[in-house]
């Protein structure tokens, strides 16, 4: 009796370890992996922009030891669109006065999906 109930409570927690594993890796681990992989895109093959901070939001994870953010932007296209999007980046306790709403930074956009982004800050000078 009590060998049927443990082989029944040890199939039962590595279900329940697998199951948790996959929600960590579909909910956690492809995204980050994927936004990277678009953001890095972004970085070589977008536009330049000025962009305003609009909100600025901790959210529940750290990474390196920083607070991450969701940080969403306005911006115009250069054919004049008007465009929000959102990044996630971990900040340091000194960078979260630079990226307080109100605050302007600049982007990258992606010319064929403006809705997709990465960080530039750097400002641009004319004919950039």
């Amino acid at each position: 009796m009590f060998d049927m109930i443990y082989s029944w409570g040890s199939g039962l927690l590595i279900i329940i370890g697998v199951i948790a594993f996959g929600r960590v890796i579909i909910t956690d681990i492809i995204p980050t992996v994927k936004s990277g992989f678009v953001e890095s895109r972004v970085a070589k093959i977008g536009i330049a922009v000025n962009a305003d901070i609009i909100a600025a939001q901790q959210t529940s994870s750290w990474g390196g030891n920083k607070p991450i953010y969701q940080i969403t932007f306005h911006y115009k296209t250069v054919d004049g669109r008007d465009m929000e999007s959102s990044l996630q980046k971990a900040l340091s306790f000194e960078e979260i006065e630079k990226y307080k709403p109100g605050n302007g930074t600049t982007i990258k956009y992606d010319p064929k999906d403006p809705g997709k982004i990465a960080f530039y800050d750097k400002p641009l000078i004319l004919g950039d």
